[in-house]
């Protein structure tokens, strides 16, 4: 099977050769025969005109035409001749023959002996039964086409070599980027998925190009989705299947008749599958959030409404733990998205809830400042440390502080932090003298605002 490298050079080589075809065909060829026309024309018309005018200055015309000139009768006697009229015999006897038929512009070729090249007859009726004819020689129109054509074997070799050079540049240019694109679906069937192959041109091409680096870059997302999936599952789910399995086997085995036994045994059983239904939603959540497979979907609304509905469904927890919980927040709109400013909001006041002290109060703070609103979830309980807090977001990571319940996946601040990094904004989080505050930004929507902002009475 030819590569296309090497059909793309002989495209080339057959256009080169079909230009130096008509080349030839029209410089040795057409053009010749153009030459010769004109010639004969040209005296023709000379000779045509000084008969007609019946005064002729033979030597003055003879040395404007370059030719030799021979007057003469319908009887065929000789009127006059030029001195140097070559092969004076042969000529005689073919203007002879021409008389009368062919002596009206009809020309004659008669070929010189010794190679001294050929000879053009032509001739013109003159008044009082005279014939006017001139006698000239071919060998320039001859030597014309032959150096013609000496400089068309030079052009075409010129021309064949630059187009060799040129169709191998060409074949090797244009079907580079179409080899590498073949390769690189080659590596990408492999399982290599990092490919990324630079675009150097804008034509369909690079167009291929462009659509196979996004190929490669969605394949690269599902492959780590793939992977993270793999490593969470593996790391949160073998606790909570033991522990049920565990459990189970027990109730099955030892329990069972014991009511009271087997009560509490069930019911950590359905605790512990409801944290393990808990555990696989966070990672799901995270893992899409990394992989770039959630894209968010930032709207406009009203942030003191949804402040109350999620404060609101942590009202019977808090009130378990012996907490109170504190919501401050204007009437502003924000731009976000509004599903995921939700998850956002339970992972922090769960977070917030598990390590208050009891007594004391959560507290979620809304605070304008530039353009912005900065959403502060505050509680009251154990310092982090300093070395802690820059490593709070990352994966499994719980803070090693006193009291505190290792509940949930380990994924909740982390699918935090993924969800902020993909809205852009400003989050972090401080510890200092027992009072704990997780904090982000949120762009303010100032115009929807304005809006809804209610008119005062005049």
């Amino acid at each position: 099977m030819r590569s296309i490298g090497l059909k793309l050079f002989l495209g080339f080589i057959a256009m080169a050769a079909l230009t130096v075809g008509i080349l030839w065909f029209v410089q040795a060829g057409v053009m010749r025969d153009s030459y010769l026309k004109e010639r004969l024309q040209s005296v023709s018309d000379a000779i045509g005109q000084a008969a007609l005018d019946g005064k002729v200055d033979y030597d003055t015309l003879g040395e404007q035409l370059n030719a030799n000139l021979v007057v003469i009768s319908k009887t065929g006697d000789i009127l006059y001749r030029s001195q140097g009229l070559p092969m004076m015999g042969m000529m005689i006897r073919s203007i002879q023959s021409m008389v009368p038929e062919n002596a009206n512009g009809q020309a004659q070729f008669v070929q010189g002996q010794g190679g001294s090249g050929r000879y053009a007859v032509l001739g013109s009726a003159m008044p009082g039964d005279r014939y006017l004819f001139a006698v000239f020689s071919l060998s320039d129109v001859d030597e014309a086409a032959r150096i013609l054509r000496h400089q068309l074997w030079i052009v075409t070799i010129l021309l064949l070599f630059l187009a060799v050079i040129l169709a191998v540049y060409l074949s090797r240019r244009l079907s580079r980027p179409i080899r590498a694109v073949t390769a690189a679906a080659h590596e990408l069937a492999k399982g290599n998925l990092a490919v990324s192959l630079p675009v150097t041109s804008r034509d369909e091409i690079g167009r291929l190009t462009i659509a196979l680096n996004d190929l490669s870059v969605e394949l690269q997302k599902t492959d780590q989705l793939r992977k993270e999936l793999i490593a969470n599952v593996s790391h949160e789910l073998r606790a909570p299947l033991a522990v049920i399995r565990g459990y189970a086997e027990t109730v099955r085995d030892v329990t069972w008749p014991n009511d009271t036994k087997r009560q509490e045994q069930l019911t950590l059983i359905s605790e512990e599958a409801t944290r393990l239904t808990g555990v696989v939603r966070d990672i799901l959540d995270y893992s899409r959030l990394q992989a770039g497979v959630e894209k968010i979907r930032q709207t406009s609304f009203q942030l003191r409404p949804l402040l109350e509905q999620v404060m609101g469904r942590y009202e019977q927890v808090a009130q378990a733990a012996g907490l109170r919980l504190l919501l401050q927040s204007p009437e502003v709109t924000i731009i976000f998205d509004e599903a995921r400013l939700i998850q956002v909001l339970h992972n922090l006041i769960n977070n917030a809830i598990d390590h208050a002290t009891p007594g004391s109060a959560v507290a979620l703070v809304v605070q304008e400042q530039n353009g912005h609103c900065r959403i502060v979830v505050r509680n009251e309980g154990e310092t982090i440390a300093p070395e802690e807090l820059g490593r709070i977001w990352e994966r499994y990571h719980r803070a090693d502080r006193a009291g505190s319940r290792p509940l949930g996946s380990g994924l909740g601040l982390a699918i935090v932090r993924s969800i902020f990094e993909q809205h852009r904004v400003s989050f972090g989080v401080s510890s200092d003298q027992g009072t704990t505050a997780f904090w982000f930004d949120a762009v303010c929507d100032n115009a929807a605002a304005a809006v809804n902002q209610p008119e005062s009475d005049a």
